[in-house]
């Protein structure tokens, strides 16, 4: 199923989709009907929208508010030799304010780090699994036309586009925003550094904005995060403040880069800039799919002070918990669930797959949803082949000019219908009007089927698949992963 959007409308649709999907017309093996698409030279340009770019980033944002909390610690006699009286040192964190807020607007990410390392092992295992079969033959195969075993609901087109650099949208100070694969973004957090004398009186602070940006990728496991801190005011016997700061994160992941920058003095006014990278590897924990939070901890001190002072510690929020998985057959890659589902997008005036976008609309009407659910590689060739084994090719003399295709998509959990009990029908454009006749006379469609067995060009079939490759591919979807399908123009 490739996705290269031409759009061009049907000439004709205003055939009712039930009564297309009931026996309009029979189709003989030893002739060939004219399955034009819908791209075909008597289409008139498209109107309307265009479909969704199945490659594109979740739009929507998720969104948390920073929560951070106080420590305070003793300060021994001597440990600030430019304010003797100080007695305690507090670090603070919380959300920021319109203030600090100004430090950082939306910005595009630089692109992550995808290096193939013994860590992050090379996106290839599904490589050379195609074995002794010759390409000709697999070139027919219902869904294989690479003949590599993954099939095109796996693998896009290398036509299909790469999805746009990932942006992290920053808005409303003090808040994490990300989206599932747009990466995470923290804004305008506020740690707080005071000295308090002996009565507890302050007698000088710091306040310092925090800012950070962690991406994520498809094709790696690798995650890299760049953290911004400036000291945006300061009073009293305070003048300046050394940061030093550390990361971690949960099970499955492990820092590789745990410091940022090393310890740093800044003045007011100034900011430090620095990043880090995570590895989330679930094969190190004998898993396929792990999921975890990332945590930060800043030492903050007086210049020449004896570094025993608070440190403000804070977390990435439980709601945009990181996910790392080992399970498609080629890549392996990270993404933040949301519960935004990805969306597969089918347009009827597609030129190579197009011809059967009205019927699958019809399908997913009977069924009562727009909601399809991932199943992993071994289980999409089991529904493959309960859906389409045995099936008679209907022009076995010409390569790729018919293929079984099934509906709902193998790689569903609502694929894999017994393909005696699904729709076996031809879509075909005769005389610039579209229909689906029953492909067999003894074997009429009722117009209640909930799935189908379709005979369409290999061209068709592998566009059709290609699209879902796509959305696999670039939204990270893994077994039980649900995600919506839509029709346009």
């Amino acid at each position: 199923m490739s996705s290269r959007r031409t759009r061009r409308v049907l000439p004709v649709l205003a055939l009712s989709l039930t009564l297309s999907l009931t026996a309009v017309g029979t189709t003989n093996a030893g002739e060939a009907p004219d399955r034009t698409t819908p791209g075909s030279a008597t289409a008139t340009p498209a109107s309307g929208s265009a479909p969704v770019d199945p490659a594109a980033p979740a739009a929507l944002l998720r969104t948390a508010p920073f929560t951070g909390a106080r420590s305070c610690t003793p300060v021994p006699a001597g440990t600030h030799p430019s304010v003797p009286e100080a007695a305690t040192a507090c670090v603070s964190m919380k959300s920021g304010t319109a203030e600090a807020g100004t430090m950082s607007r939306a910005k595009t990410m630089s692109a992550p780090d995808t290096t193939t390392s013994a860590g992050d092992p090379a996106s290839h295992a599904g490589e050379g699994t195609a074995g002794a079969r010759s390409l000709a033959a697999a070139a027919d195969d219902a869904d294989d036309p690479a003949g590599d075993g993954l099939g095109t609901e796996f693998e896009p087109d290398a036509d299909d586009p790469e999805p746009p650099a990932p942006t992290c949208q920053v808005t409303n100070p003090g808040t994490w925003t990300w989206s599932r694969t747009g990466g995470m973004c923290l804004n305008g957090a506020e740690v707080t550094y005071k000295l308090l004398d002996a009565k507890g009186v302050e007698i000088g602070a710091g306040l310092i904005a925090v800012n950070s940006t962690l991406s994520t990728s498809y094709k790696s496991l690798n995650l890299t995060e760049t953290i911004t801190a400036k000291l945006i005011r300061v009073t009293g016997d305070v003048h300046s403040l050394t940061l030093r700061m550390q990361v971690g994160c949960g099970t499955g992941c492990t820092p590789v880069t745990k410091q940022p920058w090393y310890a740093t003095t800044l003045a007011y006014g100034q900011e430090v800039t620095g990043k880090t990278k995570y590895l989330g590897d679930p094969l190190a924990t004998g898993t396929t799919r792990v999921s975890f939070r990332t945590n930060y901890a800043m030492y903050v001190t007086m210049p020449g002070a004896t570094p025993i002072d608070s440190t403000a510690s804070w977390s990435s929020p439980t709601g945009g918990e990181i996910r790392c998985d080992a399970e498609q057959p080629r890549l392996r890659g990270c993404v933040i669930p949301t519960n935004d589902l990805p969306v597969l997008s089918y347009s009827r005036s597609h030129a190579k797959y197009g011809i059967v976008v009205p019927i699958y609309e019809e399908i997913m009407r009977r069924r009562g949803t727009d909601v399809l659910h991932a199943v992993d590689l071994a289980q999409a060739t089991t529904n493959r082949a309960a859906t389409c084994t045995p099936f008679t090719n209907l022009y076995p003399s010409t390569r790729g000019a018919d293929s079984c295709d099934e509906f709902p998509p193998a790689s569903t959990r609502e694929g894999g219908q017994d393909g005696t009990l699904c729709a076996e029908l031809t879509p075909q454009v005769v005389n610039n009007v579209w229909s689906a006749p029953a492909t067999w006379a003894n074997r009429p469609a009722t117009g209640t089927e909930t799935c189908l067995r379709l005979h369409i060009t290999q061209r068709a079939n592998s566009s059709a698949g290609g699209v879902l490759g796509s959305l696999r591919k670039y939204q990270r979807l893994v077994t039980d992963d649900p995600f919506r399908i839509e029709f346009t123009a």
